[in-house]
């Protein structure tokens, strides 16, 4: 029960740091812009989407998203993304982010303790 407990903390404290890592810098200082969607791919899960989008005083750029199982648009089309001015690789359709990062912060918090008070848990038992 313990490592099952502790195993799904894991899981919730690595999946909410990484969305917050991705995530944090896009709400913090993220910049909303227009992009062309300049292809239309097919993957099993669904279509994928490269769009180009030109960050301020910057070269042009191309970033994938989706899987879509219906895509918002089609080649020709617009559609608004966020990216990070200080690292203008890192972009988000602004429908995928989460409203804040409170969220995420109290999840690791939690799953983080949880973690820890199993991984002592199994300490004591090993040793005692």
């Amino acid at each position: 029960m313990i490592t099952f407990a502790a195993l799904a903390a894991l899981i919730v404290f690595g999946v909410s740091l990484g969305v917050y890592v991705h995530a944090g810098p896009l709400l913090r200082r993220g910049v909303r812009t227009s992009a062309l969607c300049v292809d239309v791919g097919q993957v099993a899960a669904g279509s994928m989407l490269l769009l180009e989008y030109t960050p301020r005083g910057g070269p042009a750029r191309r970033h994938t998203v989706g899987p879509f199982v219906f895509p918002p648009v089609k080649v020709g089309g617009r559609l608004d993304v966020i990216y990070d001015p200080k690292r203008p690789q890192e972009v988000s359709l602004p429908d995928r982010l989460p409203r804040g990062t409170r969220g995420l912060v109290i999840a690791m918090a939690v799953s983080g303790a949880v973690l820890v008070a199993g991984v002592i848990r199994v300490v004591i038992a090993v040793r005692g």
